[in-house]
């Protein structure tokens, strides 16, 4: 028997229905575990959708100049020529971490992550001179990678991280890499100093990446500009600020090539890391000239093929969010390296250890 046009709208009115308490009475059912894993599909998506804007931005930025340094020799008798890179980046100095958050494995808040940035400067300091007492180190190259900041402004935030505001938070990091810039100009005796620049995600004073227009929308830009002001008047100092998501620098003909690291996807399994920014650096070989890309973001420290590339650490540790992703959580800790610029060769790799 045919059922007539009442009798079918009425059936599917009744499925409807049926499917509105379902998922009504699913939502009531939800457990913490659920929450929690609705919550990290949410961030995997806004990381993807991240990673992709930072794409199309990279695509539409033509490839800056990059300002060359001039090669250098061994001097007769002399000791080896050399350039000594640090990279600092996701210090997150004023990110509230609590015992409760990380079952223990780590505590942070500014006055903490304030010393551990010191203890960096200080561990960097000792490096170089122990490097400066075996080779000649003409050039100390020190990467500001970006997400020095939390950024408790950011829409995804379901809770406090930070007590400061987002434009007090990146005054206290301004004036913190500034006592930093001066110990470290104050204390080693270097000819150069060049200081490129990098924004990250946490920077940014919109609810996504901008394409095309992510630096004039980062916290970190009027961070470093101020920084290069007052700075001007030293002649050994050079900073490089960020025009495009690429940053490359050429040191006495070595090429390097910095990236906050938001674009690079991390792959998980065996692979981790190592698989997607390798891939990456074949792609970025047809615009960029250089021998070594070093990202930061992940907070995993890592050298990878001799030194092809480098990915740097975190100085605030294990937190809840990477607690929450079950992501890999490392000790505090910023990478260095050490370029032997008669061979054009990674000589040295380094931990520079935040505690």
């Amino acid at each position: 028997m045919t059922k007539s046009a009442a009798e079918i709208l009425e059936g599917v009115e009744a499925e409807a229905v049926e499917r509105v308490a379902a998922r009504s009475a699913y939502r009531h059912r939800r457990t913490v575990a659920d929450l929690r894993r609705e919550v990290r599909e949410l961030h995997d998506t806004i990381d993807e959708l991240e990673e992709d804007i930072a794409t199309l931005e990279a695509l539409r930025t033509p490839p800056p100049k990059t300002k060359v340094m001039p090669p250098t020799k061994r001097v007769r008798g002399g000791q080896l020529p050399a350039a000594f890179v640090a990279l600092a980046s996701d210090w997150h100095t004023c990110e509230i971490v609590t015992e409760r958050q990380t079952g223990g494995r780590n505590r942070h808040d500014q006055a903490i992550g304030t010393e551990r940035a010191w203890r960096w400067a200080k561990g960097l300091v000792r490096m170089c001179k122990d490097e400066q007492a075996q080779a000649d180190v003409r050039t100390l190259v020190v990467w500001l990678g970006g997400d020095f900041l939390v950024n408790d402004g950011l829409h995804y935030k379901s809770e406090r991280s930070c007590e400061l505001s987002p434009p007090d938070e990146a005054r206290a990091i301004r004036d913190l890499l500034a006592q930093i810039i001066q110990y470290l100009r104050s204390e080693l005796d270097v000819p150069r100093i060049v200081i490129p620049t990098s924004w990250g995600n946490h920077d940014r004073t919109t609810d996504r990446i901008v394409p095309g227009h992510a630096g004039d929308y980062s916290h970190m830009q009027a961070v470093y500009r101020d920084l290069a002001a007052w700075f001007a008047a030293d002649s050994r100092l050079e900073f490089r600020i960020a025009e495009s998501e690429w940053q490359a620098v050429d040191v006495h003909g070595y090429g390097l090539l910095f990236h906050h690291g938001h674009q690079i996807r991390y792959g998980g399994g065996v692979g981790g890391l190592a698989v997607p920014l390798l891939r990456s650096m074949g792609r970025l070989h047809a615009d960029y000239d250089f021998r070594t890309l070093c990202i930061g973001h992940h907070h995993q420290r890592g050298m990878y093929q001799g030194g092809a590339a480098f990915s740097n650490g975190s100085l605030v540790g294990p937190n809840g969010y990477s607690i929450d992703m079950g992501l890999p959580s490392e000790a505090p800790c910023q990478a260095a390296f050490l370029i032997d610029l008669e061979r054009l060769e990674i000589a040295n790799f380094y931990s520079l250890w935040g505690a």
